[in-house]
């Protein structure tokens, strides 16, 4: 029989368990001097020198095992787990994508804005912050003194940066602006009718098929199957149904309206009149 831990750790899903996983593991072997930091950091000559794996390491170490490292992995168990289990339930291959852009967008500005060497902090952060404007409505416990709507939760925890660290934490601002406009492409912009119903994070096809999703695209020809598909039935609709009714109705002329009106009451009187008659319960003189 498995153990509650091993229960609650394969009830993670799939990508924040491996996530998860993966920083322990490295965690692990940098603290126990199997690698060094040198080896994982990202550069601007990561590339040039063709030492690939640092794209992958500086996603992956947090630091040493400290409140700060169990912090971030709450916020990676708590915050990407609610992201892939709600927002992106039964979407793994746009949650899957979704993360590969958002590393490359670090990984683009830690070459040509500023190079924070390790770079899991800022995608931490932009999860959280994407996460906070999914749920803005959630209320939220920090650190069990303060209880905010989760829409100021990264605002606080930004606050609390600055005051530990006694200087602007320009990383975990930029991740904070990432992290929006990923969430307004995600969640906004196809709302809007400028956009007319485009999803520009969309994963690709050969995605979608690798990780058994069906795209947009597939959707929309299995409910065309299924007669549901509204673009299609407006299609079919005549012509008339599709005009809008006019502001003001045509009114009848106010004679026929009298005589209408005259007829109905008549009508209720005559009604009336009989129900109102004695009805016949003798039928003696009919022998």
């Amino acid at each position: 029989m498995p153990s509650p831990l091993e229960d609650w750790y394969y009830n993670i899903p799939v990508f924040t368990r491996v996530y998860m996983t993966a920083i322990f593991a490295l965690t692990l072997a940098e603290q126990l001097d199997f690698v060094h930091l040198t080896q994982l950091y990202y550069t601007r000559q990561t590339i040039p020198r063709q030492q690939y794996w640092r794209l992958l390491t500086s996603f992956l170490y947090l630091g040493r095992f400290s409140f700060e490292w169990f912090l971030n992995m709450y916020f990676i168990v708590q915050y990407c787990r609610d992201l892939e289990e709600g927002s992106y339930l039964n979407r793994p291959a746009d949650f899957a994508w979704l993360l590969l852009l958002l590393c490359s967008t670090i990984v683009l500005i830690a070459s040509f804005v500023a190079n924070p060497y390790f770079l899991a902090h800022m995608l931490v952060a932009s999860l959280t912050y994407m996460w906070s404007r999914f749920y803005s409505h959630t209320f939220i416990s920090f650190l069990g003194l303060l209880t905010m709507p989760a829409a100021y939760f990264p605002w606080v925890m930004l606050a609390f940066s600055l005051v530990v660290e006694r200087g602007w934490p320009l990383f975990e601002l930029l991740a904070i602006a990432i992290g929006h406009v990923f969430w307004f492409l995600a969640e906004e912009w196809p709302r809007r009718v400028e956009s007319a119903g485009a999803t520009p994070l969309a994963a690709p096809a050969f995605l979608c098929r690798m990780l058994h999703q069906t795209t947009a695209a597939e959707d929309e020809v299995r409910l065309a199957d299924l007669g549901i598909d509204m673009n299609v039935a407006a299609d079919h609709q005549p012509a008339d149904s599709l005009d809008p009714p006019p502001l003001y109705a045509e009114q009848p002329p106010l004679e026929s309206s009298r005589q209408s009106e005259e007829s109905h009451v008549d009508s209720e009187n005559k009604d009336q009149n009989l129900r109102q008659r004695p009805v016949r319960t003798d039928f003696s003189d009919l022998d």
